[in-house]
């Protein structure tokens, strides 16, 4: 029997397993299984039915909230909380807190939801998500009620606006609307309520803060107070008193000093005019008016004199007594310029006394304002810290004022813009819908099942564990393949019960090739080390001794294994190089040295094995050795851990698979498998021992 006709006999054998039914075969198939369908159909839209019949009828009703970014101009200078932002991040946040278990919790206990079969877990199959166990405490039953109520509440956002839709359902119209509407509620008064907690906290941390601030600011000035007191400190119009008494004496003494100097000069000028014989033009002595009294009898005197020295002698006792009042006359008056010098030098004195007096009194007082000046220094560190205080304490004192009853003028950031109305229509399930789904759907379900027995109905025996050759033919079953020198028997010992086999296996393959049979075929394994280099070998050996031009290219690239067992090491030019254009085909092809087999192997080993027999220069390779001789031999990697096999099979008119045999073998149903996903060409099977 000829491999051809085998490996056709095997694939009409697996055709359940290679099923590809065109349409008028599934229209075939679908018509002889109508009945079948219909069947299904029916018990899906009857089963549709009664599901619809059990499932509670729920209504929904929505509320909806907006967030808003108004400002209140009377409270927001003085808010303690800023407003609340409108980003999609925070919409997303206040979603959160719409559905967070504190505000559903004072839902549940305005509404008295702990009550209710719906929440409670106690209204069966379909009240809730939990179940009431008995003996449940307060506690546990309160969060089984949120537990089941968050599951009857969704809360979403409104496209790019900031409203929120609260959404709620339950089994009574009136309910879900009411529950709706208190949610919406609850968190516009939580919003509030925030604020007023945030205010009170405020008030209360600042209250206690003007006072701690208020003791601070009584200290301090205390101990500026206390400090002057005991350093005799003492300030006018914010002027230091010892600064004020340095500038008054520096004053009193410049214009003692001016006045000493004046005075100095006078009284030198009177002691000049005196030791100079000329008293009589000292100017106080001009001014003064007893001088002026005396002048004037001096001069009349001396007009007296005078007219008696015309009318009498020299020796005129009448003349002789005028002289002498004369004399007495400028007598008195040397006197009274005397006195004036003296009065003068008496208040040179007494000047010069009061400028040294007033420049201890400044030098004293310049000495105090020193030691002041150093008590000063820390007096001002102490005013400074009071003056902290007092400016710490006062923009307290303003805050406090300006967040003092700001209750009454709050305003939520939220509020509800449409309060939930009671629903008229169930929101689910919707039946019509449902059933009118299911009617189609069960047809789909029917036609794919119909499909699903075809394909597989038949070939169930072939599908089994127990049968991992899942139906191909076995060719040949082979012994000695562990030989070491297994392929020179065929030509060594043609006689041997291993070259017997080869023979026959060859003698089907070579005239198969002959009679229009398979003339590329591919040899190959599920994994490395089962036989499949030495077959190939062994097969091309045989072939070539029935007269047959025979090429055999050894493909494993990564673990090239006919070359080695032909004898042949170290190769110049080989399959890759000739791939690569680096080497002709002719140089590369070396001859069996046992038969006229060309071999064509790689030089080197290769670990892109993929790449290289997928390429397109392998497959023109292929095409032009398949017209050059009778039949091409292409060991080819293992199928299963490499992508190598399957870029071959599809150059190969027939597929040998080389196994193990005497066990099951789950690798070789792996391998058929894999070969037969992608189209591969017929397949028989070799089993080694």
């Amino acid at each position: 029997m000829a491999i051809a006709g085998s490996i056709e006999a095997g694939e009409e054998t697996g055709s359940a397993r290679r099923f590809r039914p065109s349409a008028a075969d599934i229209f075939r198939i679908l018509y002889g299984r109508r009945g079948f369908i219909f069947a299904v159909a029916v018990i899906v839209v009857a089963l549709t039915a009664v599901v619809l019949m059990l499932l509670p009828t729920l209504y929904s009703a929505s509320s909806v909230v907006m967030l808003d970014s108004r400002k209140n101009n009377v409270a927001d200078a003085s808010s303690v909380l800023t407003e609340l932002p409108t980003d999609p991040a925070s919409v997303q946040n206040q979603i959160q807190i719409l559905t967070s278990r504190d505000l559903t919790s004072q839902v549940v206990d305005k509404l008295g939801l702990d009550r209710d079969p719906e929440f409670n877990g106690s209204g069966g199959l379909f009240g809730g998500s939990d179940s009431a166990v008995p003996g449940d405490t307060s506690v546990e039953q309160h969060e089984t009620t949120i537990n089941n109520f968050l599951q009857h509440l969704w809360v979403e956002s409104e496209g790019l606006s900031t409203a929120i839709s609260i959404h709620v359902t339950s089994h009574s119209p009136e309910k879900a609307a009411q529950i709706a509407n208190t949610v919406a509620e609850t968190y516009v008064e939580a919003q509030l309520q925030t604020k007023f907690r945030a205010t009170r906290e405020a008030t209360g941390w600042l209250e206690s803060r003007v006072r701690e601030l208020s003791r601070q600011v009584e200290a301090a000035d205390a101990a500026v107070e206390r400090y002057k007191v005991q350093h005799n400190l003492n300030d006018t119009a914010g002027v230091p008193l010892v600064d004020q008494q340095i500038s008054a004496t520096s004053a009193q003494l410049v214009a003692a000093r001016a006045d000493l100097a004046e005075k100095e000069a006078t009284y030198e000028r009177v002691n000049s005019l005196t030791k100079s014989g000329q008293a009589a033009d000292i100017s106080q002595a001009v001014a003064s008016p007893l001088i002026v009294q005396l002048r004037t009898q001096e001069a009349e005197v001396i007009r007296n004199e005078a007219d008696l020295a015309t009318r009498y002698g020299p020796k005129h006792p009448k003349l002789i007594a005028a002289e002498q009042q004369k004399k007495d006359i400028e007598a008195k008056i040397d006197e009274e310029v005397s006195r004036l010098a003296g009065s003068l030098a008496n208040d040179v004195s007494v000047a010069r006394a009061q400028v040294a007096s007033l420049e201890s009194s400044l030098k004293q007082t310049e000495h105090q304002a020193g030691g002041e000046n150093i008590d000063r220094v820390k007096l001002k560190t102490l005013e400074v810290n009071s003056a902290s205080s007092h400016a710490i304490y006062d923009s307290f004192v303003q805050r406090l004022r300006s967040i003092q009853d700001q209750d009454a003028i709050q305003s939520s950031d939220a509020s509800v813009i449409s309060h939930a109305a009671v629903p008229n229509v169930p929101s689910s399930p919707r039946r019509s819908m449902i059933f009118a789904a299911s009617i189609p759907a069960g047809l789909m379900l029917g036609v794919l099942l119909a499909l699903v027995l075809e394909r597989y109905g038949p070939a169930l025996h072939s599908m089994m564990p127990r049968d991992p050759l899942r139906g191909v033919p076995v060719l040949a079953e082979l012994t000695g393949i562990a030989h070491p020198l297994a392929a020179d028997l065929v030509t060594d010992w043609p006689n041997s019960e291993y070259a017997r086999s080869i023979g026959q296996l060859a003698q089907q393959v070579a005239y198969g090739a002959a009679s229009g049979g398979p003339r590329v075929v591919v040899v190959t394994s599920p994994q490395a080390g089962e036989g499949a280099g030495t077959i190939a070998l062994s097969l091309a050996r045989a072939a070539a001794n029935f007269g047959r031009r025979v090429v055999i290219v050894d493909a494993n690239v990564a673990q090239p294994s006919v070359a080695p067992l032909a004898g042949y090491r170290g190769l110049r030019f080989g399959l890759t190089e000739v791939l690569g254009g680096k080497a002709q085909l002719s140089r590369a092809l070396i001859k069996d040295p046992r038969t006229n087999a060309l071999l064509l192997s790689p030089a080197q080993a290769r670990s892109d094995t993929g790449r290289v027999l997928g390429s397109r220069e392998m497959a023109q390779l292929i095409g032009y050795l398949r017209g050059a001789c009778d039949l091409l031999i292409l060991n080819a990697p293992p199928v299963l851990g490499s992508d190598g096999a399957p870029a071959l099979v599809r150059y190969a008119d027939a597929v040998m698979l080389v196994t193990r045999a005497g066990r099951p073998q789950p690798e070789a149903s792996y391998a058929i498998d894999s070969l037969a996903r992608i189209s591969s060409p017929p397949i028989g099977v070799v089993l080694a021992s």
